[in-house]
């Protein structure tokens, strides 16, 4: 079998000698900057083809092989989820964008007893459809492979839309068309989404161990951002005069949070690349992911927690409840305001004495500023007690508590000279990158599901553990694999895993450093 697969490998990269053969004394003879792109764009089409020639080759011995076959049917049948669904032909999309027909291979039902609910006449019902259990095991699902699911839910999250994405992807001959890239898309990043919650979940429910940010000097930072949700219109299924289905579109607020380890100085370690994570869910729902995320890493056992954000109630409410959670020493824990934020809230109370002069103004700022960055903040409530007179006293006063709220959070002369961050700019530059430059445009509404699948993929994307994310979500899907082949053991989620070499983690960190 193995000489079979030899010699056809070496058949293929016989055509591709010919290829180049015959387009050899034409590509040597190139002249223009036009030619020379246009050659180099031919070699890498051909390139491309070789490849999925050879892959191709390989696919159909390993599909092919009766052995393989049995093991993984007996397997994903040995869970009781699943039934025999009989023989359905099947087709795989390769990387370089061929489509590759395998025949007719063993097909997987899910069990009736195990089912949500009975389906109606021509639906699957939310159960989903079923899969081939030999190419579940090679990690392909929906007709693709794991190389071209990992590229297609890259380009679709790292572009500003699915066009854009689509378009990328046929620039390398993947495009899979605008039904099957949405589906491709949507199916992983669901399906990871209820994956991450499992294992978050049991994370928080485990002893924590020993983990990667032990004696560290470990940053949170939480935020929320804001995007357009679609939902089924209050009013009925009306359709329109163009004939599609009316809708609402209101606001909401997904939250993100950032994970990132700082050295003695201060800056961002190059030696951890940083988590981002989200979620459509409530205050309470982050706060959960963040636990989870904390425990599996082990922070516990950090030299210093230190939690950054605005001033916004409902993270410092719940700080408390996280190191009780967490189980880490609240003297390790170190509780910071942006200065940013802050002085934002400085300039609202200047700008409430409309009576003043733009120099009266600047000269209380002044003032007002010297008196923070020592961290004198009684003085500075004193400060502006003594404005808080006439119409605009109640204003003012809101703002006076939230100084005296968040005074042990504003100690900037000490938290400088212990080389503690003092600005929010990772989940500033987070909420920026992951939300806002991919979910936030005009027009576009989002469905709950997909838009919590969009917030994973951007998350770790942005943080450079995509093909991670992949791997493991594949790996996840066929836990019935995992005791029956050699070496087909669940891997350690994707950030769990080793830590970045310095370069890729330079590459990572580059949206922490951003702002």
């Amino acid at each position: 079998m193995a000489r079979d697969l030899r010699e056809q490998i070496e058949h293929r990269v016989r055509e591709f000698q010919q290829k180049v053969d015959a387009r050899l004394s034409a590509w040597s003879s190139v002249r223009t900057p036009v030619e020379s792109r246009e050659m180099e764009l031919e070699i890498a089409a051909d390139a491309r083809a070789l490849a999925d020639g050879v892959t191709e080759a390989i696919l159909r011995q390993r599909v092919g092989d009766v052995k393989l076959q049995a093991e993984a049917t007996m397997a994903a049948f040995s869970d009781r989820k699943f039934r025999h669904g009989g023989t359905r032909p099947a087709a795989v999309t390769l990387l370089g964008g061929s489509r590759v027909r395998l025949g007719k291979l063993v097909y997987a039902k899910q069990s009736r007893r195990s089912a949500p609910h009975r389906r109606r006449n021509g639906r699957r019902g939310k159960g989903g459809q079923g899969f081939f259990p030999v190419l579940a095991a090679l990690g392909i699902w929906c007709g693709a492979t794991p190389a071209v699911a990992g590229e297609v839910c890259r380009q679709v999250a790292d572009s500003d839309s699915v066009r854009s994405g689509r378009a990328a992807l046929d620039r390398h001959g993947a495009d899979l068309g605008h039904k099957q890239t949405l589906r491709l898309v949507n199916k992983f990043s669901s399906r990871a989404v209820l994956q991450r919650a499992a294992w978050l979940q049991r994370m928080r429910d485990r002893i924590p161990t020993r983990g990667v940010l032990c004696g560290k000097r470990v940053v949170l930072a939480t935020d929320g951002g804001r995007l357009r949700e679609r939902r089924p219109a209050r009013h009925g299924r009306k359709r329109t005069k163009t004939g599609h289905r009316r809708y609402d579109a209101p606001w909401r607020e997904p939250k993100l949070l950032v994970i990132y380890v700082v050295g003695e100085d201060g800056k961002v370690s190059e030696e951890f690349r940083p988590v981002y994570d989200g979620t459509l869910g409530d205050a309470d729902a982050i706060f959960d992911m963040i636990v989870g995320y904390l425990k599996a890493l082990g922070a516990h056992e950090a030299r210093e927690l230190i939690v950054l954000g605005d001033g916004a109630k409902w993270i410092w409410d719940r700080v408390a409840s996280l190191v009780e959670r967490l189980g880490i020493d609240p003297k390790r824990v170190k509780q910071v305001i942006d200065w940013c934020h802050v002085v934002g809230v400085l300039y609202a109370i200047a700008e409430a004495r409309a009576s003043w002069s733009a120099a009266e103004r600047d000269q209380w700022l002044r003032k007002a500023k010297k008196l923070l960055k020592r961290g004198a903040i009684d003085d500075l409530v004193e400060l502006i007690d003594s404005l808080a007179i006439g119409r605009r006293a109640k204003d003012i006063s809101e703002h006076r508590d939230y100084f005296v709220r968040n005074k042990h959070r504003m100690q900037y002369a000490s938290f400088r000279q212990a080389k503690v961050p003092t600005g929010s700019g990772a989940i500033e530059s987070a909420v920026r990158r992951v939300i806002n430059m991919r979910m936030k445009s005009n027009g576009m509404f989002w469905l709950e599901v997909n838009a919590e699948g969009m917030l994973l993929l951007r998350s770790y994307l942005k943080a450079g553990r995509l093909d991670a994310l992949v791997d493991w979500s594949l790996t996840a899907a066929v836990p019935w694999w995992h005791g029956h082949a050699a070496g087909a053991r669940m891997p350690a989620s994707p950030v769990q895993q080793a830590p970045a070499t310095t370069q890729k983690a330079r590459n990572a960190t580059g949206t922490a450093k951003a702002a």
